[in-house]
């Protein structure tokens, strides 16, 4: 079967895509992989043992768009207004672009398989071709009454419904005029139903790809439709680390680990002033891992003459994290998968999407805390750290080790899931 795979958003977004893709062609099938023009190389890099995986261009780059001013400014704006155009004018970034090269990838396709961003014109491209949909969805997304909308309140499941059925009009108030000239455009009637409506309607299943641990109740409340199957990742095994790293790391005790992923960081050198006085306050080592900002270039004079900091431009989780005593980061899926298979208790420092679902579910099981990067400071990193190095949140954070899924595992479920579909449609 040919499965089309068009993903986009950042490396977290991405590297689920990428790891189903290439268990879909390790089993005889053939994979267009769609990535942003800014991940190609590493979309390549990870599928070069797998010849039936094609990896193409799709969609704007996303580098540039999380340097931009609408994600820097307009969509954390505190007018309800701004932030909902800046979402609108988000969610349609790229739409055009995007969907020319769908239709070109789709040709002669069996199965479309999506991730969180851009499954509207997925979807209607599935249901135009005549192809399964299937879906991954990195944190919830669809009403239920465990999971409130604002990550971490406690709100009645009743409440909770209401508000998600909320969010799911507001969504489709933003998406309607773009979503029905596309199905004008691929010779599909006209829609007045969202997205999850449609989507149950023709079969299309939305894989879960994260711990239904961290969501008590939440499986329960979801049909097959919705299946969970953990954290999906690469399953490259681990990587040697760097020499200068590995010399660190065995000079002294196990450091806390920082890194913000994809996310800028607007302050660099003040960030890393802040690190280096908590963590000597604390007695601590600093592991800093730079990714999409620049902070080796703002690395300040007390930072490099500090033994107890090592800053690096990127490290394998798999490899580096269980020598961490803790994490700080910004909670991508991605990272928060790796300290949960870690066991390290984490402070999740949310800059936006997703990434307070993680932090409320970290603190609800004990395993961690959590606290907006717009809002850090000395106090809250030093008050955050000291309440993740406690006995009790270590003990929990190895609780939740114990039950995550083996990388291997979880992307073997949803490749069967995704066979399934496709095989079945």
């Amino acid at each position: 079967m040919k499965f089309v795979m068009p993903f986009n958003g950042s490396r977290g977004d991405v590297t689920p895509g990428v790891a189903l893709g290439v268990e879909l062609a390790h089993r005889g099938h053939e994979v267009v992989l769609g990535a942003p023009p800014n991940l190609l190389d590493f979309a390549r890099s990870n599928t070069a043992g797998s010849e039936r995986v094609h990896v193409v261009s799709f969609g704007p780059d996303t580098h540039r768009l999380l340097e931009s001013e609408l994600i820097r400014v307009r969509i954390k704006s505190a007018n309800p207004r701004t932030r909902m155009t800046a979402l609108a004018e988000l969610a349609n970034h790229g739409w055009d672009q995007m969907t020319a090269e769908l239709a070109q990838m789709a040709e002669g396709s069996d199965a479309i398989v999506t991730g969180s961003l851009g499954q509207e014109m997925a979807f209607n491209m599935a249901e135009a071709t005549g192809n399964a949909f299937v879906a991954l969805h990195y944190c919830p997304l669809r009403r239920n009454g465990v999971v409130p909308v604002i990550p971490g309140v406690t709100l009645p499941p009743t409440v909770n419904r209401s508000m998600w059925a909320l969010a799911e009009a507001l969504r489709w108030k933003s998406m309607k005029t773009r979503e029905n000239t596309q199905r004008r455009n691929l010779g599909l009637a006209t829609t007045s139903d969202s997205l999850p409506r449609r989507s149950e309607r023709y079969g299309g299943v939305e894989i879960q790809a994260y711990e239904s641990a961290l969501f008590p109740g939440l499986a329960e409340q979801w049909g097959p439709l919705r299946p969970f199957v953990g954290f999906l990742g690469l399953s490259t095994g681990r990587q040697e680390t760097d020499p200068a790293l590995e010399r660190w790391l065995q000079a002294g005790p196990a450091p806390v680990y920082f890194g913000f992923g994809s996310m800028p960081v607007p302050d660099p050198a003040a960030l890393l002033r802040m690190i280096d006085n908590v963590t000597g306050q604390l007695g601590l080592r600093a592991l800093i891992c730079a990714g999409w900002s620049d902070l080796t270039g703002a690395e300040s004079i007390a930072a490099r003459a500090n033994p107890n900091i090592m800053i690096v431009e990127s490290v394998d989780h798999a490899s580096v994290f269980p020598r961490c005593r803790a994490a700080v980061h910004h909670g991508g899926a991605g990272t928060t998968a790796a300290s949960a298979r870690a066991g390290l208790p984490t402070l999740v420092c949310w800059f936006s999407a997703d990434q307070p679902f993680w932090g409320a579910a970290l603190r609800r099981i004990g395993a961690g805390a959590s606290t907006k990067f717009s809002t850090l400071s000395e106090p809250v990193l030093l008050q955050g750290i000291t309440d993740i190095t406690t006995d009790a949140a270590r003990n929990a954070a190895r609780e939740l080790a114990d039950t995550v899924a083996p990388t291997e595992a979880a992307v073997a479920a949803a490749a069967d899931i995704a066979e399934a579909t496709a095989r079945d449609h």
